[in-house]
Formats: C-alpha cells, structure tokens, sequence
C-alpha cells in the first residue's frame, strides 16, 4: 500500500514549494503525457486532459480517490506496493503497467513514478505519467459532430468510438481531434498566439465510390491524407471527420494580421496539392475541395464555438461552388482572396515582363548634379495600371516571390548601366535594395558576381542598399557576405538609417561606404529641433567614419537648406525629381539636369 506520510528518501526534487507549484502546473497543462497528482496516502489530488482521454475516465471520476482503490485490476495491487517501496527507497520508479479502461479491458501503459519533496518534512506529491503503449486511448460515447445540419449530438460510427485513430487513413479522428483542439487554445492563450482551424469538404466524391467503386475511392482518400499531412508543420495535425471531410489544426501562428495570411497560404498549398492527379493504374483521379476556416481568438476562444465556426465557413464555400475556400470573418476572405489573386498575377509578372525599373536620382548638395540613382521596381498591370509597391512588396516578401523578383531588378539595374555606358552618358552609381530573405535564403556572393561579369559594368558603379534589420538576424553571416561583395569593388549602403534596432558598434563592422537617413527623420525637421539634432549626429557620426551620407524624402526648400547647413553630402526626394521612367532618367542625364548648386561654389 502506498503511504509514505512518515518516509524520508532520496530527492529527485525539491526546493522552493511554490516554484515546485508552478512546475507541476505546467507539466499538467503540457505533457503529452497523461499525469496524476497524488498525495502521500496514494489518493489522486490533480489530473490532466491527456489522461481523461487516455484511460477514459473523467477528471471528477479521477479526483480524490485512492489509486488502490480506483483500479482493482488483478496484478496491479502487488505492482502498487513495488512501486512504491521503490519510492521509499530511491524517490522514483519507471516501467510498465496493465490497467483496466472505462469501456471495459486493460491497455498497456508506461509509467513513470516520482516523489516531489520540501526541503524539510516528509513525501507531500507524487507525481505520475502515463503514456499509452499500443497508441490507442478510450474515448466518450457521444461526440459532438460539427457537421451535422444543426450541430446537434449524435453518435459516431461503432468503430471510431474504441478509437482515436481513423482506421482507413490512419489520421486522428474527431475525438483525438477535438482533445488536440483545446490544448493548443490553451497553450495559445498563454503565449498569445493565434490558432487556426480548417474544415475541407471534397467536392463530389461520392461519384467516385459510385464510378470506381469503394476500394478505389477509399485508396484515394489514404492519399488524400498523405498529401494533406504535408502541406503541415510537425507541430500541426490534421484529422479525419467523416467520410470525406478532414480537418486541420495550425498552432502558434503569430498575430492576427499574420494569422491571416499564414491560414491562407495553407489553404492555397492544399488547392495546389490536391489540384495533382491521383494515379491509380491506368486512372487518372483529380480531386477538388471546398474549405471553410476559422480562426482564435478573433472568432472565439472555445473549441466547439470554433468547429460550430469552420463548420459554418465550410457551408458558405460549398454554396459558392466548387474548389474554394471562405473564412468565417467575410472580411477575412476579402482580404485573403484579394492577397491571393495579386500573389498569383505576381508570379506570372516577371515572364510577362511586367516589371518595370523606374529611377529616382540622387544628387550632390554642392555641385547640384545628378551622381547616382535608386532603382525602384514598379509594377505595370495589364488590368489595374501602375500598382503601388506598397502593396506588391509586402506580397511578395511573404510569399518569397521577393527572391526572384530582387534577382531581376538586380540584373536589370545593372544592364540598364551598361546601355548608358555604351551611350557614353555620364557614369554614376545606381543603389539596388536588398532584402532581408534574399540574405537567408540566397548565395548573394555568388549571384552578384554573375551580374557583374554578364553586363562588364565598373562594379563602383553598383551600390547594394540593405536596412538594418535586414542584417541583425545572423550578424557574423552578413559581414562574411558583405566584406565578400566589397571586395568586388560593389558600393554597400545602409537605407533607412535610424529605424532599425543595431547598435552603432555592430555597424561599425561592416564595409558601407554610405548611409541612408530615414525619410521620417525629414518631415518635421523643420519645425523640431530634437529631429534636426539626431539628423545632425547621425551625419557626424557618418562621416567620422568616412561614409558619404544621402537624405531621403527632401520635398521642400527649407529641408534643402537645412541639410546643406548640417552639411549632408547627397539628397534624393521630390523637390529634385520623382521616380522616373528609364527613358526619362535617359533624357536627364543627356541634357545634365542638375539641382540648384550651393552659393559659393
């Protein structure tokens, strides 16, 4: 009998009793691991959902009952008592045991035992986990279907009830689904993060069962459920809810902004995978799926108001036809379809040539004359016009069409200066930006020297703009990578100076030879002297370490002269010219349009 209300033995933990409080807390609320939080005595003080649904029981069926006396199962009394004299003895015990289930028989456990101790006094907690050995788990009777017509309780089939696991696709099933459901809003709530929930329909299968017969149909619904599990994260699950109705489970997907966005992307690499044919012999099977999607905590915080939710989205997507998928918000799916359909036009812009350069030029505060230019991307849509790059950037770094899209203006940046080289205009620089993916996912190293000896340009006529946030993710990794370009004879600037988090002695390992200031630093300097005081440290600063500096956003003739006053080397801005056209930037260099030259010079 276990009753270690006067024993002392070894202390496999001890301490702080709150803070050994707070760490029994979390292993409740955490494992995966049913766990049972005895006292002394042997009587069950604390259980956690993992173990309801491993043994069956209810947690009130569970609490304050002795262990002894809860499971009666021949063995398990003797094994008892082993377990704990092995307490006693070293403070832990760890094996196998066989207990019996709610729904009748026994199931093979792992446990593990522990003794949790004060720092003074005898045995308080024993701490308890099980983890069940065949995989399977006992289950309630009734489950709640969400795909009943009004969402009523009825009864699954026989043969999910004595299981957790679907026996066709070896997917979970509802109950396991649901139980997974509520720890991640649990877990989600502490962490404030967003949990997503997708119900996805297929559009007519049951004339596949009627065409090919079940054995075909149920062959591409295994399919079906392999190519659904990797569309996912480890850390994400999708279930089988029907008979051809599967759900999925996204965790920890960041705020609701990004939520948003990182669900439909999901939804639309499911479009795309099922989209595949199903090859079954001399058969080829294209499926289709309606999807319904709702999301925590902007649609709610519990797990039945949130399949009540997707179970609603997935209706209004079946009733707009085929293939489509619709958020519970309809101010979500706005959002979604139109991020979807410009993701779409973008992919296919660069091969339509639909990309377009425009140049903005960057002039010397001296002399007034055109030294060098940004090359800004704009995109020309055959429907919409000119679309604002406000709006496709953003796209396209999140999708990561950025990455080709970065490579074409770089190379085209670099061809348009060797048509004006072979003009014989003026040489002057031009700054391409860089983005934060291309430096982790790309050998930049590699794809700016095979611009370079592609076009023969002088590679002091490239200037490479990166921000600072593009750059502190790996520090050590973009010095390598710069000072490797540098070494090219590649110009480097830093853009946006002053938004970013680093720290003046991280820059001050890298090769720029010029920095950016913020255009948000220009627009009040006017009329705030604090601005016009950071302005003027950023620019000493610049220059103590021999690097020209360029403001951004000059748009009026008092900006001009102040930045003259604290001595600002180049400036670039509406007040000389906007973004222009190659052809136009062309034409400004032939008839050498410069800005007005400071007096005195």
């Amino acid at each position: 009998m276990i009753d270690l209300s006067e024993k002392r033995m070894s202390r496999p933990m001890g301490g702080d009793g709150r803070q050994n409080a707070r760490l029994l807390k979390i292993l409740l609320e955490n494992s995966a691991d049913g766990v049972l939080l005895l006292d002394r005595r042997g009587v069950i003080r604390g259980v956690n959902d993992a173990c309801t649904l491993l043994t069956g029981y209810t947690t009130r069926e569970l609490k304050n009952r002795h262990i002894r006396r809860f499971w009666k199962h021949e063995g398990v009394g003797d094994q008892l008592t082993t377990i704990g004299d092995a307490l006693w003895f070293r403070g832990y015990w760890i094996g196998h045991i066989t207990l019996p289930v709610k729904r009748g028989g026994t199931a093979r456990f792992s446990l593990r035992v522990m003794a949790v101790l004060p720092d003074q006094g005898p045995v308080r907690t024993i701490v308890a986990q099980l983890g069940r050995i065949d995989g399977g788990a006992a289950v309630p009777a009734l489950l709640f279907d969400p795909m009943s017509e009004h969402g009523s309780e009825r009864p699954l089939s026989t043969e999910s009830s004595d299981s957790t696991w679907d026996p066709l696709t070896g997917l979970p099933n509802l109950a396991l689904f649901q139980d997974r459901l509520r720890q991640a809003l649990s877990q989600a709530a502490r962490r404030q993060h967003a949990v997503g929930l997708i119900f996805l329909d297929l559009d007519n299968f049951a004339v596949i069962n009627d065409s090919l017969g079940r054995e075909r149909g149920d062959e591409a619904l295994r399919e079906v459920a392999r190519r659904l599990a990797r569309c996912l994260r480890t850390s994400d699950s999708v279930a089988r809810i029907g008979s051809d109705e599967f759900a999925l489970l996204l965790i920890d997907i960041d705020d609701v902004t990004a939520a948003v966005r990182n669900v439909s992307v999901v939804a639309r690499k499911l479009h795309e995978i099922l989209d595949e044919p199903i090859v079954m012999g001399s058969t080829e099977l294209r499926v289709s799926a309606a999807m319904g999607i709702t999301l925590s905590p902007q649609d709610g915080h519990e797990a039945a108001q949130l399949l009540k939710n997707a179970a609603t989205a997935l209706s209004h997507a079946r009733r707009r036809g085929r293939n489509n998928y619709q958020f519970f918000s309809q101010e979500m799916t706005e959002t979604a379809k139109r991020r979807f359909a410009m993701e779409t036009s973008l992919r296919h812009a660069i091969e339509r040539e639909e990309l377009v350069l425009y140049y903005q030029p960057q002039v010397d505060l001296d002399t007034g004359l055109v030294v060098g230019a940004e090359a800004l991307v704009r995109w020309r849509h055959p429907e919409r016009g000119l679309v604002s790059p406000m709006e496709f950037i953003p796209v396209a770094e999140e999708t990561g069409l950025i990455l080709p899209i970065g490579e074409w203006v770089l190379r085209t940046a670099c061809r348009q200066l060797a048509d004006w080289g072979r003009m014989g205009l003026p040489m002057i620089r031009v700054g391409v930006n860089l983005s934060a993916l291309q430096f982790q996912r790309q050998d930049l190293v590699k794809i700016v020297d095979s611009c370079l000896k592609e076009t023969g340009i002088d590679p002091q006529c490239l200037d490479l703009e990166i921000t600072e946030s593009a750059i502190m993710e790996d520090v050590q990794k973009a010095v390598d990578v710069l000072n490797r370009i540098s070494a090219m004879g590649v110009k480097l600037s830093i853009d946006d100076f002053g938004t970013g988090y680093s720290s003046l002695s991280q820059l001050r390992h890298f090769p720029f030879k010029t920095l950016k200031i913020d255009r948000s630093f220009i627009r009040s300097i006017e009329n705030n002297p604090g601005d016009a005081a950071i302005v003027s440290a950023i620019i000493a600063m610049a220059h103590s370490l021999h690097q020209t500096v360029i403001v951004e956003g000059l748009e009026t003739d008092a900006q001009l002269e102040i930045m003259r006053n604290l001595n600002c080397n180049e400036m670039q801005g509406y007040l000389f010219s906007a973004p222009t056209s190659a052809e136009a930037f062309t034409e400004m260099l032939r008839c050498g349009a410069s800005l007005s030259p400071k007096e005195g010079v």
